[in-house]
């Protein structure tokens, strides 16, 4: 049986310093049949979670996630974070929450990423974000009445 205390130790510090030639190692962390969900994606197997990351690493510039929290109960984990990266120049902050579940082994045989993609991704969309932004003024109760 794991330490899973370390083990998260270990995986927070996998996001932390994450690096192209890391996506090697990835088995180092993940079941072979692992399951991750996030806003974009949802996948079954180191493979297609491995194309995530390399992925990331394609489209963005200088990616890098922060841990602010990272919370362990028996063998689920819960972890807050912000990750960082330029997009087409722009620089770009998503903050989220991971779920992340441990194996006897030690392994991730779970992550989920919870994270408002709308506010935080669609919102800042030159086109698609005006017209979010225009339909939340029209429905939100906090609006100033003119």
């Amino acid at each position: 049986m794991a330490n899973h205390q370390q083990v998260l130790n270990d995986y927070v510090a996998l996001f932390e310093n994450m690096k192209r030639d890391d996506l090697v190692n990835l088995d180092r962390f993940f079941t072979s049949n692992a399951h991750f969900k996030d806003p974009f994606n949802d996948v079954h197997g180191l493979d297609k979670i491995r194309h995530i990351f390399e992925h990331m690493f394609t489209t963005v510039k200088n990616p890098s996630f922060r841990v602010d929290e990272a919370l362990l109960n028996n063998d689920i984990a819960y972890i807050k974070w912000q990750f960082s990266a330029q997009i087409n120049s722009k620089g770009m902050t998503l903050v989220g929450i991971s779920r992340v579940v441990f194996n006897q082994q030690g392994l991730v045989s779970e992550h989920s990423d919870y994270w408002d993609a709308s506010e935080q991704f669609y919102m800042k969309l030159p086109i698609i974000g005006a017209l979010l932004r225009f339909i939340q003024r029209q429905v939100s109760a906090t609006k100033v009445a003119s």
